[in-house]
Formats: C-alpha cells, sequence, structure tokens
C-alpha cells in the first residue's frame, strides 16, 4: 500500500482555491502590504512582495517536512499505515465538506482567535526594516489556520516521508503564487459566481482523495 503524489491533483485544489479562497484569507496581510507600498515603486513593491511570498512557501515547507515526518512513525506496520490513511482520509473529508458549507464547523477549523493572534503579531512588527518586516510577514501568514492549508498538510502526513510533504507544500506554494500575485486583477475581472465555481471543483477534489485514501486504509486493514 502505498500513497502516489498526485501533482496534477495538488497543483488544480492549490490553483483553483487561490483564486476563491486563499485571497479571502489572506486579505488583511494584503491590506498591510498596500500600505507599505503607497511610496514604492513598482520594482520595489515587486521585490517586497516577492520575499514576502517566498517566505509564506518556506513556512509551508518546514510544515510540510514535520507532519511528512510525523507521518513516518506509522511505517512500523501494515496495519498503523492503514490506519493513518483512514484517520486521513475522514479529516480530509471533513474538512472538504466544512469548506463547502463555510458554515461552523469551518469556523472551528479556521480559528479566529488564532488568525487575530498572528496578525496582531504582524502588526507589531510595523517598525522593523522592509526586508526583515516582509520576510516575517509572509512566514507568518504561512501558519494562518486555513481548511486548504490543513489540507496539504493531511497529504503531508499521509506521505510518512519529511521530504516528500515539504514537495507537496512546494507545489501548493507556487501554485498559489498566480493569483497572490495578481490579486488587484483578480478582484477586478474575476466574478463572485465563478470564484465559487472554481473553488467548488476543488473541494470536490479534496473530498474525493479523501473518499480515495481513507478506501486504501480501509481496504489495507480488510
Amino acid at each position: 500500500m502505498s500513497l502516489d503524489i498526485n501533482v496534477a491533483s495538488i497543483i488544480s485544489v492549490a490553483v483553483l482555491s487561490s483564486f476563491s479562497h486563499c485571497i479571502g484569507m489572506c486579505g488583511g496581510f494584503f491590506a498591510l502590504c498596500a500600505v507599505a507600498f503607497k511610496q514604492k515603486s513598482i520594482s520595489q513593491a515587486f521585490f517586497l512582495t516577492l520575499i514576502y511570498h517566498l517566505c509564506r512557501i518556506a513556512s509551508y515547507v518546514v510544515l510540510g517536512a514535520l507532519f511528512g515526518a510525523f507521518g513516518s512513525i506509522f511505517l512500523i506496520s501494515n496495519t498503523s499505515r492503514a490506519v493513518l490513511f483512514f484517520v486521513v482520509g475522514i479529516l480530509l473529508v471533513i474538512v472538504g465538506f466544512a469548506l463547502l458549507s463555510l458554515g461552523k464547523l469551518l469556523n472551528f477549523i479556521e480559528n479566529d482567535k488564532i488568525s487575530k493572534f498572528i496578525t496582531k503579531k504582524t502588526l507589531a512588527l510595523r517598525n522593523l526594516p522592509e526586508i526583515l518586516k516582509f520576510c516575517l510577514f509572509g512566514m507568518l501568514n504561512g501558519l494562518l489556520p486555513c481548511g486548504v492549508v490543513y489540507y496539504f498538510l493531511a497529504m503531508s502526513i499521509a506521505s510518512a516521508n519529511a521530504l516528500q510533504g515539504a514537495f507537496i507544500m512546494v507545489l501548493f506554494g507556487f501554485s498559489t503564487l498566480p493569483a497572490m500575485l495578481s490579486i488587484n486583477a483578480v478582484f477586478k475581472f474575476i466574478t463572485q459566481k465563478f470564484k465559487q465555481i472554481m473553488f467548488k471543483i476543488a473541494i470536490l477534489i479534496i473530498i474525493l482523495n479523501g473518499i480515495y485514501l481513507a478506501f486504501l486504509g480501509f481496504m489495507a486493514n480488510g
């Protein structure tokens, strides 16, 4: 029993969700960046934005490696790996339906108190040198509680390998760049209905992956 990392699936979920859910989740950070860019040239703003996103992705990679390493604990037997797959699969289905419903379960998953705490810490960095400030902005952004991020971290656990977990998060991070780097154009030209359609497709992929993982675990333990 093994988990094949489906690159197309990872990129699809990342791109589709980044043009809908992720933009909303990161809105506060973008607002802070917009204020900081008022007296910057286009090249300066682009450089700081790039620093911000590379550090955001770096946070994802570290988390992916840690979660992948944690998953490797379950390699001690086929039974434990089967249990890992089944539990992670069920969790993915729950995350998928939470994202779909946008209700209390999602509010619990995307803990508002943690988001406010991280935003507060971000505001405390305003007087730091700019490169360091935007680097830390990005790293903190990568720690925001987010259902989509949890999906990829769950996949990292299921990979049961630190390198594969890091690779999953690298793919996720860089796949979000098109939306994150063109946020103004996204808000201007993409309708809310179209964003909802993209997000629902991403959620469908998440739920199907969860069912597939749970099925692998169930069959291996049967």
